[in-house]
């Protein structure tokens, strides 16, 4: 950065890390006149706020001195039983207390599993493309990423299998594979379970971790659940991943993840260098609310609301958008993602559309180095009907209109 004093005292990471994407879009959120199918935040209008207050409020009364103090680095016990509880009974994953740990959120379940995993030049395998947040908190521990193509049902495994052997080719140590299998972002796409069963043999075959990071499982729309990779695999292979952030309040920062406890150990330590504890009385509302039933309803409103979400953005993409270009129908979750082109690069139609007062996220960033300048994101959680309607016009306009002129004389 120009003029800065201490750019000679920064470490190379912080020399080298950029700032999200995805993040200075948001920020054009906050001015009314923006239209915003960027950021994959949850909707406000549906946090049980009430429900919050009134959990708040009775246990302030009933032990207020507990729940205003430290908490073991693992998690309170109230939310870690709940927890187990609901991850054995509605997931299938056969974890126990010894087994998980309560994060600030999914996001650091991904700095602490590469805190603990990633040696520099340790390779981490994605798909092409993924969740840039994931491959930055890789790259910050200096974890090399090797990219796996994606298809309309999520990472290839015959790709993944080339992918391995060229590496121990090259004599380079792969440590993970990281996946979002539900409705990924930002594909959008979910892993059928023959994909999942044959990703783990080839965890079991390389002796590698898989990192499974499902924010959005429990927001499916229609279909059959899909067993976790947690609940498939029974060796203690999978860091599974869940957050409370997009089914219950994204800004009480609480997630949670399984592992073998040899694992969790790890991850507990570095844990406790990094922030002693998750806050105790977020985890406290959590718990309770999980104990009073609330959880479920919580995922049955969020599942009705955003499926008729995602369907008035299935109506505007075929009403504004044209022949030529192509997008995901995912069966759940928070994003469609959209291939134009190849003429238009979606950078500069964000620029566009930024123009007309419209913002998607371009999909670029979602790829490791090169590749995706002709792809796009488009979220449906935050947005009504009325601005989804008029931003996809918009955006389908002015894809009209770069079509048009990429087929006028020189």
């Amino acid at each position: 950065m120009a003029n800065d004093a201490f750019a000679h005292l920064y470490s190379r990471s912080a020399r080298t890390v950029q700032p999200s994407a995805i993040r200075e879009l948001c920020k054009l959120g906050d001015r009314p006149e923006i239209r915003s199918l960027a950021g994959g935040w949850p909707d406000p209008a549906i946090f049980p706020a009430e429900d919050i207050l009134d959990i708040a409020e009775d246990l302030l009364v009933a032990r207020p001195g507990r729940l205003l103090q430290y908490c073991p680095t693992e998690g309170l016990r109230e939310l870690r039983a709940a927890v187990v509880k609901w991850a054995n009974e509605k997931d299938g994953i056969p974890v126990t207390e010894s087994g998980l740990l309560i994060t600030h959120g999914s996001m650091q379940g991904l700095d602490l599993a590469a805190r603990v995993l990633i040696d520099p030049g340790d390779v981490i395998l994605c798909g092409r493309p993924t969740y840039f947040g994931a491959t930055g908190a890789f790259r910050a521990l200096g974890g090399a990423i090797a990219g796996v193509p994606l298809d309309d049902e999520g990472m290839d495994p015959e790709a993944l299998a080339e992918t391995l052997a060229r590496l121990a080719g090259e004599g380079k140590r792969a440590k993970a594979i990281y996946v979002i299998p539900n409705f990924d972002n930002p594909s959008g796409t979910t892993l059928p379970l023959a994909r999942r069963e044959r990703i783990l043999e080839l965890v079991h075959a390389h002796d590698l971790l898989l990192i499974e990071d499902d924010p959005y499982g429990e927001l499916r729309f229609e279909g059959e659940s899909i067993p976790s990779f947690a609940a498939l695999d029974r060796v203690g292979r999978v860091i599974h991943l869940r957050s409370f952030s997009k089914t219950f309040a994204p800004g009480l920062r609480l997630a949670w993840l399984a592992a073998d406890p040899a694992l969790v150990r790890k991850l507990t330590i570095s844990k406790q260098f990094v922030d002693a504890c998750t806050n105790s009385f977020g985890q406290a509302i959590a718990a309770e609310f999980i104990a009073r039933g609330l959880l479920e309803k919580s995922i049955a409103r969020n599942i009705a609301v955003y499926r008729e979400k995602r369907d008035w953005m299935f109506a505007a993409l075929e009403k504004h958008f044209p022949p030529e270009v192509r997008w995901t129908r995912p069966m759940g979750g928070f994003f469609v993602w959209v291939k134009l082109p190849d003429s238009i690069d979606a950078s500069d139609l964000l620029s566009d559309a930024m123009a007309k007062n419209v913002v998607f996220v371009a999909g670029a960033p979602f790829y490791d180095g090169e590749g995706g300048r002709n792809t796009l994101r488009l979220t449906f959680s935050m947005s009504d009907r009325a601005t989804i309607e008029s931003a996809v016009a918009e955006i389908g306009s002015l894809i009209r209109a770069r079509l048009a002129h990429g087929a006028s004389p020189a």
